[in-house]
């Protein structure tokens, strides 16, 4: 996601420092040229996508997990689950809503490059139908 505040200091055609621009710059994890770039951006959002779908149904499970060895304990003997049965179905809502998400923005970078590839081919085939035998 890109950031396009215009108090951002990069953005200022004043050469004097402001103290009271923003310092925020946002997190990447891909350095480089690659940064930024569509495909960065969609590697970096998977990344991050995922990691939160992995997290929410490790929190899931293991809440699951207590609740069954709580039904099996003896009195006294239960401890709580991580989160309690609404927290785990928001959850287990927020890893599907994710999960189709990433899965439609894959599916759109996929369109992207099949209509590169189209487009290359093509262009190819007129260039190569326009040359001399």
């Amino acid at each position: 996601m890109i950031d396009n505040d215009s108090s951002s200091a990069r953005h200022s055609t004043n050469n004097r420092p402001n103290p009271n621009t923003p310092t925020h710059q946002d997190f990447h994890w891909i350095e480089g040229e690659q940064q930024g770039s569509s495909y960065g951006n969609f590697v970096e959002t998977t990344l991050d996508v995922s990691a939160g779908i992995h997290a929410c149904l490790q929190i899931i499970y293991s809440s699951e997990l207590e609740r069954a060895a709580n039904d099996d304990a003896d009195d006294g003997q239960t401890a709580a689950p991580a989160v309690g049965i609404v927290y785990s179905d928001q959850l287990k809502r927020l890893a599907i809503a994710s999960a189709g998400l990433l899965r439609d923005e894959a599916r759109r970078q996929v369109a992207f490059f099949n209509e590169m590839d189209l487009s290359t081919e093509e262009a190819d085939a007129e260039e190569a139908a326009t040359q001399p035998v």
